[in-house]
């Protein structure tokens, strides 16, 4: 009899430390809602081919209910589950550059993603386009380049790119890139440090991380210093349309704590503001600015404070970079460098002086259209067609950083914001550790 208590007593025991520590390490478990984005780096050069593995390591912590569930540098595994064509722009493009591959973007189904701990979890999450996204920041202590510095800025780095290319490390990965770039047919790769962004398409149960001390939920205190909030945008921006003082949303990703962990801005509080300016793209390569600020947060517990909040990173494809000045001012960033069309026109003009038949001329006049420009040049072994065709790219580089109808600088909704936040009116100060 006492034997059989006793077994119903440890049974139920067990049952009620299942029910308070069901989860790894003793922690309850917490749910990651459906729709949350996640960013996510390519941790391993991958052949871009369906059903091709894939690995990623996460670049920013979640939260949920303002408890840190998975910390920076979790590993994620997926596959590439469908193939999609590129944006005929890019397309378009590559085709003007020599490049006739069926250039093509990846939709990836990331199925589970391991904490540095050592606990697994299973997920099911997609990417939310075939572009990788990348957080562009602002530049510290951004001065003005004369004309001739710029020149010789961009030919520095291209020296140092050279150089990079054989004796940084993955030099091998880098020449194999070097060499498909000038074949007008190549197979395609997901380049290591490429960045996606992924949603999760269903709930995520985990357990907070044990090492990390509880937030402090029951002080809440209000905003005394400079501080960084991570934040995603709730309405579209684009400077062709917005104007000076259209309303402006953004929500609170990641809770902003105090040095003794105690909680300064919730996760999921509402940030308010305003366009500042907007000037929509013009020609001559001018391309569209937005200036946008935040002077108040809403707490989801009807608190509201003023603040002034300005934009020091935002999300973009790295297909289109963003610069963003000490005012928050953000606008497209188009080489303006002479000196590429510069070479470029130089070494077209220079065959003209050469006698047919040299094959170094045509050779090298020929540039801007990647190998198979210099294969014509050669074949024809003519000095005009090799001119001809260096003439035509050194033109098209022109046009495009000169004389084209610039880019209006566009952010969607989910857009990622990071924010230099302080009281309204305050000075400048510190960071919150």
């Amino acid at each position: 009899m006492c034997s059989f208590r006793a077994k119903i007593v440890l049974f139920f025991s067990l049952f009620l430390a299942g029910l308070c520590f069901g989860a790894p390490g003793g922690a309850k478990q917490t749910t990651v809602p459906a729709g949350t984005l996640l960013r996510v780096e390519i941790v391993r050069r991958t052949r871009l081919q369906k059903n091709r593995p894939i690995e990623g390591r996460l670049l920013d912590p979640v939260y949920a209910e303002n408890r840190m569930l998975i910390p920076s540098g979790a590993t994620l595994e997926g596959t590439i589950s469908a193939l999609h064509p590129a944006a005929h722009g890019k397309r378009l493009e590559a085709k003007f550059h020599g490049d006739f591959t069926s250039l093509e973007e990846p939709v990836i189904q990331w199925t589970e993603i391991e904490r540095s701990d050592g606990s697994r979890y299973p997920l099911l999450a997609e990417s939310t386009d075939g572009a990788g996204s990348t957080l562009y920041f602002r530049k510290a202590n951004a001065t003005h380049l004369s004309l001739f510095r710029r020149a010789w800025t961009s030919l520095v780095g291209h020296k140092n790119s050279a150089v990079d290319t054989v004796t940084a490390p993955h030099k091998w990965d880098r020449l194999q890139m070097y060499f498909w770039s000038q074949m007008p047919y190549h197979p395609q790769y997901l380049e290591e440090g490429l960045q996606f962004e992924i949603a999760l398409t269903r709930d995520l149960e985990v357990a907070a991380v044990p090492s990390i001390v509880p937030v402090n939920l029951s002080e809440q205190q209000s905003l005394e210093h400079l501080v960084t909030v991570h934040s995603r945008l709730r309405s579209d921006l684009n400077s062709a349309k917005a104007k000076a003082g259209d309303p402006v949303e953004a929500v609170v990703t990641q809770p902003v704590l105090d040095a003794q962990n105690q909680l300064i801005i919730p996760q999921n509080s509402i940030l308010r503001g305003k366009v500042l300016s907007a000037t929509p793209a013009r020609r001559f390569g001018r391309n569209g600015v937005l200036r946008f600020s935040f002077n108040e947060v809403n707490l989801p517990s009807g608190f509201r404070q003023p603040v002034d909040a300005t934009p020091m990173a935002i999300e973009s494809s790295p297909d289109t970079r963003v610069a963003i000045d000490d005012e928050g001012a953000i606008a497209q960033q188009t080489n303006r460098s002479i000196a590429a069309p510069l070479v470029m026109g130089l070494l077209s003009a220079q065959a003209l002086g050469n006698d047919d038949g040299a094959l170094g001329s045509p050779l090298i006049a020929s540039n801007g259209f990647a190998l198979l420009g210099r294969l014509a040049a050669v074949g024809i072994g003519s000095r005009y067609v090799g001119g001809a065709i260096g003439a035509a790219g050194t033109a098209r580089t022109v046009y495009t950083r000169f004389l084209a109808h610039g880019k209006d600088t566009h952010f969607n909704h989910d857009t990622e914001v990071v924010l230099e936040m302080s009281p309204a009116h305050a000075h400048r100060m510190s960071h919150v550790p």
